[in-house]
């Protein structure tokens, strides 16, 4: 079947089967993505806890250096929680690496620690 200009007209079937390509497509980019960014984003669980009971950023700093051994790059909040992206010592103990670590704003205590 011919449409004035010279086009052909595709079948019903066709049409339908062209759209669904490019629904199923975009619903497949989106999974992929979103599995993906959650396990790169993924935060640490830390207690909901009003900010008033929260550690002061000065002296949870404080801890942070002094008593866990960390030099801190930047400081921040994410959700309920402290982080820190800095420096501190690997697991053998023996030399340097970058870390994410995410602290309870409540006891400084630290709920994850990511080493790069």
């Amino acid at each position: 079947m011919f449409i004035a200009g010279g086009a052909v007209a595709l079948p019903v079937f066709y049409q339908l089967m062209e759209e669904f390509m490019k629904y199923f497509t975009a619903l497949v980019i989106g999974i992929v993505w979103l599995l993906f960014s959650t396990q790169a984003y993924a935060s640490a669980k830390c207690p909901k806890v009003p900010e008033s009971e929260w550690m002061h950023v000065l002296d949870m700093q404080k801890k942070i250096v002094n008593e866990y051994g960390f030099a801190i790059k930047r400081f921040q909040t994410d959700g309920n929680c402290y982080e820190i992206y800095g420096w501190g010592l690997n697991k053998a103990g023996d030399e340097f690496v970058k870390i994410e670590v995410y602290f309870n704003p409540v006891s400084g205590e630290i709920v994850k620690k990511v080493e790069d």
